[in-house]
């Protein structure tokens, strides 16, 4: 593209803009660009008086109070749910990074660990890498542990094959956590380049729908005509405005996304139930269709009737900020992670298994047994005092 536009230029372009060609360009980019208070007391005063829509509207109008803030709370509402939902994409993306270096330790960990200490040859780590895909993990676990407790199996062979799955599963949510991130990058790539929507611009506006299109047209002219002459090589032929417009889109999604403070607003039901699950997901401890399911909660967008659009990227960033708190306070150091890897692979011995169902077992009380007890106790009712 011939254009190398910078954010000062934008910026510069918007201050030397009429005030309402300026309003319009601050509305389409609000997701970017705030709307300052001239531009609000702007709107409010150019909004038509419903006692004169039959005539000329009459001129030196009072800006009242209540216009002003009607003004201000729609732009606001706008501005959080654009920049909401570009900031859900941009927090999933930034997980998923992350989550896929700790992966790649992991992975690199479990490697080191099958060629040192139980010697297993690169052709056998071969096949179980293209074997992942289709491997039924939870089958071939139970087998295993099937084995282990029929004692057909020694130890050292059990660890071996334990981890070895570990290998597989570590690969696999590799796999799918790298077709999330394409997708979560794309949807960033998209909710970044969106601007205000012609409804939309004349809800906060307060002006008909109709008369916004040559507004438009008349501010985008202005203003990318500004842009045009930041041009690299004007020799080669006037860039389109199009293309100008999209870079000026591109330039802007450079920009820093803003953090939104959210609250808790029932997903998963309770705030305790929501924490277990993203401990359980972050760790690696759900099974895949667990995560799955999980990964789609936690994700999706509620556009329905009673979870509207307004609050539906909120639930979503809510919690990949538990998730990022949660990852940053893990020990990820090489130790501890081969540390963790090591007590996945330690089988259940058959004594402390047996022990352990005892000690939960509970006591239950024959029938006789209450008899007796209630004998003792004597009658529930009793009044007698002493």
């Amino acid at each position: 593209m011939a254009t190398q536009i910078q954010f000062e230029q934008i910026e510069t372009a918007l201050q030397v803009l009429p005030i309402q060609s300026r309003t319009m360009l601050q509305l389409l980019l609000l997701q970017y660009i705030d709307v300052t208070q001239e531009e609000i007391d702007y709107m409010a005063e150019d909004q038509p008086d419903s006692r004169f829509l039959a005539g000329k509207q009459p001129k030196g109008k009072t800006i009242s109070l209540e216009a002003v803030q009607d003004v201000t709370s729609r732009s606001n509402q706008y501005k959080g749910y654009y920049r909401q939902k570009r900031e859900r994409p941009a927090m999933h993306v930034e997980f998923l990074q992350q989550s896929l270096t700790l992966l790649d330790r992991r992975i690199r960990i479990v490697e080191r660990l099958l060629s040192s200490d139980f010697k297993t040859d690169e052709e056998t780590l071969q096949a179980k890498r293209s074997q992942a895909p289709s491997v039924l993990l939870r089958q071939e676990l139970r087998k295993l542990d099937r084995a282990w407790e029929h004692e057909e199996i020694p130890q050292k062979d059990f660890q071996t094959q334990r981890l070895l799955l570990e290998f597989q599963a570590l690969l696999r949510r590799r796999a799918i956590f790298r077709r999330r991130n394409k997708i979560a990058q794309q949807d960033l790539v998209t909710a970044g380049s969106l601007p205000l929507k012609d409804h939309e611009i004349a809800h906060i506006w307060g002006i008909p729908l109709g008369s916004l299109a040559a507004r438009k047209v008349k501010a985008l002219q202005q203003f990318l005509t500004l842009l045009q002459k930041h041009e690299d090589s004007p020799s080669n032929g006037t860039t389109q405005p199009l293309d100008i417009w999209r870079e000026t889109f591109t330039v802007l999604s450079k920009r820093p996304v803003e953090r939104s403070l959210v609250e808790y607003d029932g997903l998963e039901k309770t705030e305790e139930i929501l924490m277990e699950k993203l401990q359980a997901f972050v760790s690696g401890n759900m099974s895949e269709p667990e995560e799955s399911k999980f990964w789609t909660s936690i994700t999706k967008v509620n556009d329905t009737e009673f979870s509207g659009s307004w609050a539906s990227h909120a639930r979503s960033i809510l919690a990949f900020q538990r998730l990022h708190a949660l990852l940053n306070d893990m020990d990820l150091s090489d130790e501890a992670l081969e540390d963790e890897l090591s007590a996945k692979i330690i089988p259940k011995q058959a004594d402390d298994q047996i022990a352990t169902e005892e000690e939960e077992k509970p006591v239950e009380l024959s029938e006789k047994g209450l008899g007796v007890l209630n004998a003792f106790i004597g009658e529930q009712d009793d009044k007698r005092r002493t």
